[in-house]
């Protein structure tokens, strides 16, 4: 605690003397930019400091670990429920974690090339939180951060492109263009593991349980604490899928999965 307290009075301290030292500067139109931007106030004073002090990529570390800390747990919208605390991450959760998208955002307007928070907030808010058109507003932020990758074709810019073009399927029903748009996101190797989920639930939804097992087969292998526990359920419903699938057509025959 002690340890703490004068790590704290020393930032404090320092924060104080920029005040002193740069009272202009400190009020420049650079960051006032930054801080009408900042879209959760309880956050307000660290993110400040990250901005002053020349942190704002260490910060936006931080941030990552409190939006997956947010989204981690139970919706605040409701009381708590004893249960896998990641279960839900793979679930359709309309009209809950209503602060989701500020969170992404704080990440990505402290570091705005922190592509990886655009690509987990897109597929969060389209797929599981089924609110599209938060989905595409985050899209549009990602895309002016990163519009000076424009020119180069399989940067992250173009990367964000292929989850507007996801979703606008998704608007319009072309559900089938949207499952081959968001294979192209995961077989282009940035997709978080959640993307890949959403996209083996919708395997296995359309009756693609192959495509299904593979994917959550990956998910096992890669340790993810988030998928592992519920990719060995996946995979032991879609073995039986697949031998009842295949028995009905086979009826003669019985094959081990």
């Amino acid at each position: 605690m002690r340890k703490f307290s004068v790590i704290f009075l020393i930032v404090c301290l320092i924060f104080v003397n920029l005040i002193i030292k740069n009272t202009v500067s400190f009020y420049t139109e650079k960051y006032n930019i930054f801080v009408s931007r900042l879209p959760l106030e309880k956050f307000f004073v660290i993110d400040s400091i990250g901005f002053i002090l020349g942190l704002r990529k260490f910060i936006s570390d931080i941030a990552w670990i409190q939006l997956l800390q947010y989204y981690g747990g139970p919706p605040p919208e409701e009381p708590y429920h004893k249960e896998d605390i990641y279960e839900h991450m793979s679930k359709i959760q309309p009209g809950k974690y209503k602060r989701f998208i500020d969170y992404c955002k704080r990440v990505t307007i402290l570091d705005p090339l922190y592509s990886f928070a655009y690509f987990y907030g897109v597929g969060a808010l389209a797929w599981n939180l089924e609110r599209p058109d938060e989905a595409l507003k985050l899209v549009e932020f990602g895309l002016n951060n990163l519009e000076f990758q424009k020119n180069t074709p399989d940067s992250d810019y173009w990367e964000l492109v292929k989850y507007q073009q996801a979703i606008s399927y998704k608007l319009g029903g072309k559900y089938l263009e949207m499952v081959d748009k968001l294979k192209e996101i995961v077989d282009g190797g940035k997709a978080p593991n959640m993307v890949k989920a959403i996209l083996a639930n919708m395997y296995k939804k359309y009756g693609e349980y192959v495509q299904a097992l593979l994917i959550w087969e990956e998910l096992l292998l890669s340790g993810d604490p988030e998928y592992v526990e519920r990719a060995k359920i996946q995979i032991v419903q879609i073995k039986n899928l697949l031998r009842t699938k295949y028995e009905k057509n086979s009826p003669s025959t019985k094959r081990n999965f």
